[in-house]
């Protein structure tokens, strides 16, 4: 009888230890859950302070860019994620996924057009270059992450949130 328990908790074991394994296998995307924005450093090092983004990644393949701008306005952009190498990930914003920027208003409180502004509207809103940018992963810890865009040449420091 002992035998057959001991049995039955190896047959478990080995079960647990597979099924990790295999979970390990197709979720190796590090990046996943929601990471706070906190500096944008340019090449020259200059550094500006942020709190008010946050970059998520879900299952290594969907990404979420949400700014919150004052307690009632967010914005909310959705697209795609994928892991290039161990040291670089794709990220595309597509621009049918962006909810709100239609609404947000520049100095001159004029609202930005839905099809000829959302470039320009997210490289003022992100910084980024365009829609479509490959980050160099510089550093990845359980709370820390750093993203070099080389296209203009930003580093992005984030923490877990």
């Amino acid at each position: 009888m002992k035998k057959k328990v001991l049995l039955f908790f190896g047959f478990i074991l080995s079960i647990l230890f597979v099924s990790c394994d295999l979970f390990d296998q197709y979720n190796t995307y590090k990046l996943d859950g929601m990471w706070q924005l906190k500096t944008v450093q340019d090449v020259a090092g200059n550094v500006v302070d942020v709190d008010t983004v946050y970059y998520g990644f879900q299952r290594g393949v969907v990404f979420s860019f949400t700014v919150l701008q004052d307690p009632n306005w967010a914005f909310i952009a959705y697209g795609y994620v994928e892991k290039l190498s161990d040291d670089k990930v794709h990220i595309k914003i597509d621009r049918k996924w962006a909810d709100n920027y239609y609404d947000w208003k520049d100095d001159e409180n004029k609202v930005l057009n839905y099809v000829d502004d959302f470039s320009n509207f997210l490289s003022d809103i992100s910084g980024w270059s365009s829609a479509n940018v490959v980050f160099d992963i510089k550093e990845y810890n359980h709370s820390k992450l750093v993203l070099f865009d080389a296209g203009n040449e930003k580093t992005y420091t984030f923490k877990k949130f």
